[in-house]
């Protein structure tokens, strides 16, 4: 029995001067338990990336997110009306930037998550700990867990998120998955090209393993010189990139504009990239994301790889 429902039946009995009144009070509350306990009944129940079963009576009416992509992801199926609270770096749509943050590079505070009431928390398996995300269950909102590493996530995601917000996310998943086969189809058969992928300058570091951005990089013709390095995000030393003299050398948010990613290169004309102008700068805006808008970044990034080839 919840507080609330436990107060109801105090309140009934607590004022009856009659057997009567409490026997009839009684009823009433027991009448009274059984349907709120009825209505609240799990209506949704899906399963979330730690293989729990995440339910709610109802869809989400206030829901805070723990990773930009889970924002942007949210604002996309037409539930950010309802998000009222974020991480840090949610830039996307230009609206989630005036939400309330709960969590950055320290971490996430539970107060400030607490204070917003939440009945639904998104957040992303990567950057929580089952432990939290049980600490944060025990506040009362539903979490659902996400794992985004592959570009097959997001249509894999939208039927759950769908679910827990009552939208209708069939067609956004058909167009997303159109979209990627109509560029596999487009840079088929293109000569492939050996590159460096650049994610940050200092210390340098770059993606490896099987990875969305490593993905894109394939979509295009492309793979990555590093991707069988242990880890997900390994840094690299100057002498292994030397070693591997890749063609091109791909930078995805690693510095502030192309202007200052093709100057922080031009000290190390020993790579046959840099000697031969072979820099390619991406803006990470829809490329370091999992979100319904990376096919359109992945566009650009094959574009910019058919200019190196030429």
């Amino acid at each position: 029995m919840t507080r609330f429902e436990f107060g109801c039946c105090l309140s009934k009995t607590r004022h009856a001067s009659s057997a009567f009144i409490r026997v009839s009070s009684a009823f009433i509350c027991v009448f009274t338990v059984f349907g709120l306990t009825a209505s609240s009944a799990a209506e949704i129940a899906v399963k979330d990336d730690l293989g729990r079963t995440v339910e709610l009576a109802q869809p989400a009416r206030r829901i805070v997110t723990l990773a930009p992509f889970l924002t942007e992801l949210a604002f996309s199926i037409g539930a950010g009306d309802r998000v009222v609270g974020v991480s840090a770096f949610s830039d996307y749509p230009p609206e989630a930037k005036r939400l309330p943050q709960v969590a950055n590079a320290a971490g996430l505070s539970l107060e400030a998550l607490a204070a917003l009431h939440p009945d639904l928390v998104l957040a992303w398996k990567d950057g929580i700990r089952p432990e939290e995300a049980q600490r944060i269950a025990r506040l009362g909102p539903a979490v659902f867990v996400a794992e985004a590493r592959t570009l097959e996530d997001v249509p894999r995601l939208l039927p759950e998120l769908g679910a827990l917000t009552g939208r209708d996310t069939r067609g956004q998943a058909r167009e997303y998955e159109r979209k990627l086969e109509r560029l596999r189809r487009a840079n088929s058969g293109k000569p492939v090209l050996p590159v460096f992928l650049e994610i940050w300058s200092r210390p340098l570091t770059t993606i490896s393993g099987k990875h969305f951005m490593n993905e894109a990089l394939s979509i295009c013709g492309a793979r990555n010189v590093f991707a069988d390095l242990p880890g997900i995000a390994p840094e690299v030393s100057l002498e292994a990139l030397y070693a591997r003299d890749p063609a091109v050398i791909v930078g995805v948010g690693s510095a502030a504009s192309g202007k200052a990613f093709r100057a922080n290169w031009q000290a190390r004309r020993a790579l046959s990239a840099v000697r031969q102008g072979r820099l390619v700068f991406v803006s990470p805006d829809r490329l370091q994301r999992t979100t319904l808008r990376t096919p359109d970044g992945i566009a650009d990034l094959c574009e910019a790889l058919d200019r190196a080839r030429r």
